[in-house]
């Protein structure tokens, strides 16, 4: 999980998660979801899945023997993982079988939730020591401002979905589309790479097992 993947958990949408969202019902589902849910939910959980697939090709036979972490970092690395898994509840929403309109509303109630469950992350991570390793205080730095624009694209991308009148699934995968890629442009852009060690140990906190990958 180096500096690729940290910023791919802490990119919006799909890109935010890895595994979180894996046993979800998508919108892009078999269940032949309308064109707009394919934006809302397919298409950012299927850069998940590439983050995921990522994250799991380098912890493969290859993986580096897990350091020890000392509790601060434990802690940081468990309030990091919770709050990855909080907002993952909110990803994927399934639109399948909706009218326009309960479509619109989907898409509002899962940016409203993604957008509160950031900023829930951001105020966490603040009030958390940031991990004793190398590079520890850039790392939780750029984490927290990432939860932080997270939470402020959402926030607006659901005030812009609520606010619009769409005679089609075309208007609200347009209004989506800005969303997402406001939100993907929002990502840190550097970051210090995460020690491979740190990164085992850190998959085998509880709360990190379904985030981080396997």
């Amino acid at each position: 999980m180096k500096r690729s993947s940290m910023v791919g958990l802490l990119a919006a949408g799909g890109l935010l998660l890895t595994a979180c969202s894996s046993g979800s019902t998508t919108a892009g589902s078999s269940t032949a979801a309308p064109a707009a849910s394919s934006s809302a939910a397919s298409s950012p959980s299927s850069a998940a899945s590439s983050s995921a697939k990522s994250s799991s090709a380098g912890s493969s036979s290859s993986e580096a023997p897990a350091a020890e972490l000392d509790a601060a970092t434990e802690t940081w690395f468990t309030t990091f993982c919770t709050s990855l898994g909080e907002i993952g509840q909110y990803t994927s929403p399934d639109t399948a079988g909706q009218s326009l309109d309960q479509q619109q509303a989907t898409v509002v109630a899962a940016y409203t939730g993604i957008a509160d469950a950031a900023g829930k992350a951001a105020t966490a991570l603040q009030g958390t020591p940031p991990p004793s390793i190398t590079s520890g205080d850039e790392i939780a730095s750029a984490t927290t401002k990432g939860f932080q624009d997270l939470a402020d694209v959402y926030g607006r991308g659901a005030q812009s979905v609520a606010a619009l009148t769409p005679s089609s699934e075309t208007d609200l995968k347009t209004a989506i589309d800005a969303v997402e890629a406001e939100a993907k442009a929002a990502a840190p852009q550097s970051m210090a790479d995460l020690d491979p060690g740190v990164e085992t140990a850190a998959k085998q906190l509880p709360a990190c097992a379904s985030v981080i990958g396997s």
